[in-house]
């Protein structure tokens, strides 16, 4: 029984395999730094989305008071629940064709080397 016992503990160092650790394999505080540089480098980059999302609307309240403002309105209608689940998705379906439709359109005039105005008047 001892020499069973004896064969199990003969390493000493308490690894399965017997030999030294991996070289491949980092150690856990070597995950934690890098889990950390990780986390800062994705605050940064949300901070800085956020500064350009800040700048992006106070230019559009400056240059378009009116529109900005009824946006707003209208999406905290929607967003706290001023329309039915029904109306919702149809008013976010067309929305969403609509947006499509604009999109297409001003990808195509790019594609064919014209601006939209340009596009526009020539379909016209």
């Amino acid at each position: 029984m001892s020499a069973m016992y004896g064969a199990e503990n003969s390493t000493g160092n308490g690894s399965a395999g017997g030999g030294p650790p991996q070289q491949g394999r980092q150690s856990l505080g070597d995950h934690g730094r890098h889990i950390q540089h990780e986390a800062e480098a994705l605050a940064a980059a949300v901070c800085d989305t956020a500064d350009g999302v800040q700048l992006y609307v106070a230019e559009q309240v400056e240059h378009r008071p009116l529109t900005t403002l009824g946006l707003a309105a209208g999406i905290g209608f929607v967003l706290g629940g001023g329309l039915s689940a029904r109306l919702t998705v149809v008013v976010l379906g067309t929305a969403t064709r609509l947006a499509t439709a604009v999109a297409a359109r001003a990808l195509s005039a790019r594609i064919l080397g014209r601006d939209s105005t340009a596009a526009r008047n020539t379909s016209a």
